[in-house]
């Protein structure tokens, strides 16, 4: 009894109040974290669970609504009927290759863009960083046709008008139809998303001390042996950041590869062309529903497949990056 009457003094007392309620509410909290988080994890990660239960199963399972998660037939011919028909090893070496050179290109503009605007002072400086930040509102769309009378009769950026004179007109060549439609754009800072990696660079060249180029240009450096011998090292974070987010963007990028050209094929358009290439094989996607269902899924893991892979091996430093690039920040 005199250990019940303490408890219940102990109630009474305001501090031993306001620690009960502080725990009550931890509790809350970390329950209603927990619940958060487990329902965002599940509706983030559902769509692949689904992609992966559907895409191993034969056409049977699919019309059996006893069959939910796990297949009663497993197979493999998903798979190895869209890696035969679309020739999933050639299109992945097309798609490594042109997301590689394309995000190489890509980065490097970007950073010396950045790097010219975060250090430099020069005239009409903020006019131009607001055409800058006019890329990134500013949809692809709208400058597409422009872009392909360009690409269709590429003059050199009008040096090829200089060969009139002697050739009888203009000199142009057609880059339609060639992975130069997206390298050349990335080499002149003009790329997929060109105008959000000059921002983050940007930002992240300004907070910089400047005591590192000065001390650089003590010893003799130029400003472009400065830039590569100094700043690049000491920007890992904000280049690895965005090599990733550019390489993700045209890695998935279907517009502009399905507007300027359609060979060399790439996962994305591929997997867009996948019902055409199924139903010429006899698969009747109108009249039966399920037929290609599987076959689809298959073709969708198989396309994030790479990036899942890349993202395992990566996100340690990926990690870092974001944190010291300070794009969440």
């Amino acid at each position: 009894m005199k250990s019940v009457t303490q408890a219940v003094e102990s109630l009474k007392n305001p501090t031993a109040q306001k620690k009960l309620a502080g725990r009550t509410a931890s509790v809350f909290y970390k329950l209603f974290r927990f619940v958060l988080l487990t329902s965002l994890c599940f509706v983030i990660i559902y769509p692949i669970i689904y992609m992966l239960s559907v895409s191993f199963r034969e056409v049977k399972d699919l019309y059996d609504p006893t069959v939910i998660w796990v297949p009663k037939h497993f197979t493999l011919e998903n798979y190895k009927l869209i890696m035969d028909t679309v020739g999933y090893t050639k299109i992945l070496g097309n798609t490594f290759f042109i997301a590689i050179v394309s995000t190489t290109l890509n980065v490097m503009s970007c950073a010396l863009v950045g790097y010219g605007f975060a250090k430099f002072k020069f005239r009409f400086k903020g006019l131009f960083f607001a055409l800058v930040l006019f890329m990134i509102v500013v949809p692809p769309q709208n400058v597409s046709i422009p872009l392909y009378l360009q690409y269709n009769r590429f003059d050199f950026f009008g040096l090829g008008a200089l060969a009139k004179p002697f050739m009888g007109k203009s000199f142009t060549i057609n880059l339609l139809n060639t992975p130069f439609t997206l390298f050349v754009p990335a080499a002149f800072g003009v790329g997929i998303r060109s105008g959000l990696f000059i921002y983050i660079f940007r930002q992240f060249f300004r907070g910089m001390p400047k005591e590192l180029e000065d001390a650089a240009y003590i010893d003799g450096c130029g400003l472009f042996k400065t830039f590569f011998r100094i700043i690049i090292p000491n920007a890992s974070g904000a280049f690895l950041s965005t090599f990733l987010f550019s390489f993700v963007w045209y890695y998935n990028d279907y517009f502009f590869t399905s507007m300027y050209f359609s060979s060399p094929q790439t996962i994305s358009t591929a997997i867009g062309m996948l019902k055409d290439t199924l139903r010429g094989l006899g698969f009747e996607f109108y009249t039966d529903p399920y037929s290609i269902v599987a076959q689809m899924q298959a073709a969708c893991i198989l396309a994030i497949g790479p990036l899942i892979v890349i993202y395992m091996f990566l996100q340690r430093f990926f990690t870092k990056s974001i944190e010291r690039s300070g794009i969440i920040g």
